[in-house]
């Protein structure tokens, strides 16, 4: 004891190490205050999204904020997921959303993912009217997959629950002009001086460094995590082989899901709306944006082609023919991951 008292500075009475034991105390109180802060600050992080499971349907609504201002656009987004066998239809799109004015919105159709698909609607809104409002609810139909028609008589209805929204007017808040206070003369008040210890200097300065480097730890691991759509594609293309591999009765599936896994990685790649094309549509999309080459072009259409055969006509095929199919795709990816370079013209020669 007397030791860590000649280190701590003290003499030989314990008078001496009432500061350095009430600096330990101020400390820890700091400390406990800062985790407490980011503690609520971790559980308020995503305070507008609310997520639950209806008929085997998993629901998850998304809101950028949920008090706005007058004409003040936020944005609302819809995530269904769904089994593999069911497809959703959303209801159509007005321009007016109960009191809100619809300003853009976004669909994406069947999106793979691991538990099954997911439909997913983005919506801009905004709105003149003040006061506590809601979003409508929506009804989203759920119909066969086998059906390939919009219009199909639904199986059943998700239901997704109308959305709080407070919309204050841009007069709130200010000041009554006709309320004014006379300027006062000026009156010396004497700040007190306060003795801080150097402990708790230290101690402040020693979390915010730990702090610091907690931010860039979480950044560099959210960083790691993150995952290129060329990873992603081939990811799903060795999974979708072992499956070929495992179960060969299920080539109409295992072949649709090829056309899937391919159009969604274009739309990843290229920011373009692969999935809602036909084959021609998207084959002729890639040609005018010069994407990849006029082989790599001839051999996406002889896969898709050949799933058009297998989908409509009924066509019957091996399982050598879907790895054969499966490794085309493969082998087209490294180029068609690579930047894309603008096309120059050659000038004409008069």
């Amino acid at each position: 004891m007397n030791i860590l008292r000649s280190m701590r500075g003290c003499s030989g009475n314990d008078g001496c190490c009432a500061s350095h034991r009430d600096s330990s105390w101020v400390l820890k109180m700091i400390v406990s205050g800062v985790f407490v802060f980011l503690f609520a600050g971790l559980t308020q992080a995503k305070p507008f999204k609310t997520s639950y499971e209806q008929q085997a349907i998993k629901v998850s609504i998304s809101m950028s904020t949920t008090s706005v201002r007058v004409a003040e656009p936020f944005t609302v987004t819809y995530e269904l997921t769904a089994p593999s066998d069911q497809k959703l239809v959303w209801p159509a799109v007005a321009d007016q959303l109960g009191p809100f004015d619809v300003i853009e919105s976004n669909d994406f159709f069947d999106i793979p993912v691991d538990s099954g698909r997911m439909w997913k609607r983005v919506l801009t809104l905004e709105s003149i009217q003040s006061g506590n409002l809601e979003i409508p609810p929506l009804a989203v139909n759920m119909v066969s997959s086998e059906s390939s028609q919009v219009q199909s008589e639904p199986l059943k209805a998700v239901n997704i629950a109308a959305q709080p929204v407070t919309v204050s007017s841009v007069l709130e808040g200010r000041a009554d002009p006709t309320q004014f206070r006379d300027i006062q003369s000026v009156v010396d008040v004497k700040v007190p001086v306060e003795n801080t210890s150097p402990w708790t200097t230290w101690g402040v300065t020693g979390l915010g460094v730990i702090s610091l480097a907690c931010v860039a730890f979480v950044v560099m691991a959210v960083r790691g995590r993150s995952i290129t759509p060329e990873k992603w594609v081939l990811q799903q293309l060795d999974a979708l082989s072992a499956k070929v591999t495992e179960n060969s009765a299920d080539n109409h599936h295992q072949l649709t899901e090829l056309t899937d896994i391919t159009k969604h990685y274009l739309a990843l790649q290229y920011d373009i709306p692969a999935s809602q094309q036909t084959t021609h549509e998207l084959l002729q999309l890639l040609a005018d944006r010069n994407i990849g080459s006029t082989q790599v072009r001839d051999e996406l259409n002889s896969v898709l082609s050949l799933a058009d055969e297998v989908k409509f006509a009924g066509l019957d095929l091996s399982v050598d023919e879907l790895q054969t199919a499966i490794q085309t795709v493969r082998q087209s990816v490294p180029e068609l991951s690579k930047p894309l370079v603008p096309a120059t013209t050659i000038p004409e020669v008069a």
